[in-house]
């Protein structure tokens, strides 16, 4: 079963280009933090007191266009 975070992220495709090679962190349903250093990311998602959802969003190279 797929958790709340990653439905949502699933239900917004657009993301994949707006964070391209970006990690993004995700509680409930609102991206609270995003950049290219990963424990950066977790470090400001986990103040919102919730456990995040950590994304890497594939480079622009990597993405597949459907």
């Amino acid at each position: 079963m797929l958790n709340k975070e990653y439905r949502w992220l699933l239900s917004h495709p657009e993301l994949e280009i707006e964070y391209t090679g970006e990690y993004i962190g995700i509680v409930e349903d609102a991206i609270v933090a995003h950049g290219k250093d990963f424990k950066e990311v977790l470090k400001k998602s986990e103040k919102t007191g919730k456990e995040p959802f950590i994304y890497k969003v594939p480079p622009v190279d990597k993405l597949v266009v459907v």
